[in-house]
């Protein structure tokens, strides 16, 4: 399995650029976030994350919307300011670096590309968006992606950052929900 991260694509860049997590970033809903101890500080930063569900290679962007199941929310954590700098292309890629929500599948909404996520932080709302907010939709995303490596079931798309970052301290409380069903509550701690 794949995780693959991608910076900007709904706030600055106009070229969204993209990143590698280990699978081991990757935090389920409803386990902590612990904060490590080898940076200073670490931001979360919102997103919108998108699962595929079939293999595919060179997709063609018109035929991209069949080898997604499923999105989420989620977040991608980064390090700051962390103590070896031989490491900073971890920063993140770190275990937990990769917070993900339940799944919402495709095949259960209306209308996937217009469902609102809401990220909220501490209880106050910072981002509602949608995939179709995107620059570069998630279509052309994967069908990018396809023509370096293989797409395999499973493998996880971050959009990018739908809101700016946030510090993480402990007793934060990131919570998401699409539509009325909450899909995210994560603690964070020491």
């Amino acid at each position: 399995m794949k995780v693959l991260g991608f910076t900007g694509n709904y706030i600055t860049e106009d070229v969204p650029q993209c990143f590698l997590m280990a699978d081991s970033s990757i935090l389920f809903n409803g386990r902590p976030f612990f904060v490590p101890d080898f940076a200073q500080r670490f931001v979360a930063t919102p997103t919108i994350v998108v699962r595929t569900g079939r293999l595919g290679k060179c997709i063609a962007p018109k035929f991209a919307h069949r080898y997604w199941d499923a999105f989420t929310a989620g977040f991608t954590v980064q390090a700051q300011r962390s103590d070896d700098e031989r490491l900073v292309v971890l920063d993140q890629a770190f275990d937990g670096a990769a917070i993900v929500g339940d799944w919402v599948l495709t095949s259960e909404v209306e209308d996937p590309m217009h469902s609102v996520v809401q990220v909220m932080v501490n209880g106050e709302v910072v981002s509602r968006t949608c995939l179709s907010d995107m620059r570069h939709s998630i279509d052309d995303l994967l069908a990018g992606v396809s023509t370096r490596c293989s797409i395999k079931m499973g493998d996880l798309l971050f959009t990018g950052a739908t809101a700016p970052g946030h510090r993480l301290v402990p007793g934060d409380c990131l919570t998401a929900s699409i539509g009325d069903n909450q899909v995210l509550d994560i603690k964070v701690r020491l």
